[in-house]
């Protein structure tokens, strides 16, 4: 995966991670005395009927104990925490920002596990079942899983020749899947959605999920509309998948770097030159959001 422009959110996620393990490291967190472990082996999910697939890719839990980090670990997991009796416990999960492994975060958009009375025994192992949704502040802006039609992806004046239609063969979670089908006849796609949407450009998270697999690179990105220009930009570029792979795209930093548009489009771009190859790509699940 190539990642197109500066990704402050995502530099500063780094940070705030590094910052985090340095904290979980520091000398006041390494005092003796005998931990209570604490295991974690998924974080499970759902969804309300109007949020869209529960299918998710939680890699990570972010950790806290009586207010302080503990730190960030990669399920499934056992952690020593220095705690004794009962205070809280908060877990919020975690995933790779534009997935990539060095850029975790811990997802704005989904509620942490909050245990306010939790019982820290040490040198005893305790499980933690975790589960967790949407948020109740989470805007979903648009959603297409290719289930109903007509489809909100538009192809028409884009500059391309390829159409995307649904198919019922292989879809990860319903009945359809959305294809893209290319060859030496249609070598050139380019869709936009049909509706353009009111993002938050203060810096506010805006985030793109969404499931595909593909055999030749895509791309995916945002048109930014004001009253004067038509901005097309690329976020990040998704090389071939054999299985299904789910992904979290920032658009943060793109939305909050054009102060001037008023609606933004979701734009998906792929190409190929040779005459004698055939390429598919599949979506399905594309859900953008803010908060």
């Amino acid at each position: 995966m190539k990642i197109m422009g500066n990704n402050l959110w995502t530099a500063a996620v780094l940070i705030g991670v590094m910052t985090m393990m340095m904290a979980a490291c520091s000398e006041d967190n390494l005092q003796p005395g005998v931990p209570a472990f604490v295991s974690f082996d998924e974080f499970t999910f759902s969804a309300a009927a109007n949020e869209g697939t529960p299918l998710q890719n939680i890699k990570d839990v972010w950790v806290f104990a009586n207010g302080a980090t503990v730190g960030v670990f990669e399920m499934p997991v056992t952690v020593p925490i220095l705690e004794m009796g009962k205070s809280e416990l908060q877990i919020a999960p975690g995933i790779e920002l534009n997935g990539i492994a060095t850029t975790r975060v811990n997802n704005p958009f989904w509620e942490p596990v909050i245990i306010s009375d939790f019982n820290f025994i040490p040198d005893s192992i305790i499980g933690v079942s975790l589960h967790t949704t949407y948020r109740a502040s989470t805007i979903f802006d648009w959603m297409e899983d290719f289930e109903e039609v007509p489809l909100s992806l538009d192809t028409a004046d884009l500059g391309g020749n390829t159409a995307i239609t649904r198919t019922n063969q292989g879809a990860i979670s319903g009945s359809y899947a959305g294809i893209i089908q290319m060859d030496g006849q249609h070598k050139i796609f380019e869709a936009a959605t049909f509706e353009a949407y009111t993002l938050p450009l203060d810096g506010r998270p805006v985030l793109l999920e969404m499931h595909y697999k593909n055999t030749t690179p895509f791309s995916v990105g945002i048109i930014a509309q004001s009253t004067t220009q038509v901005i097309k930009q690329e976020i990040i570029v998704l090389y071939p998948q054999e299985a299904w792979n789910k992904i979290y795209i920032n658009f943060t930093d793109k939305v909050r770097e054009s102060t001037n548009a008023r609606t933004f489009k979701v734009l998906i771009r792929s190409y190929i030159d040779a005459d004698d190859e055939q390429h598919t790509i599949l979506l399905d699940n594309m859900k953008l959001m803010h908060r």
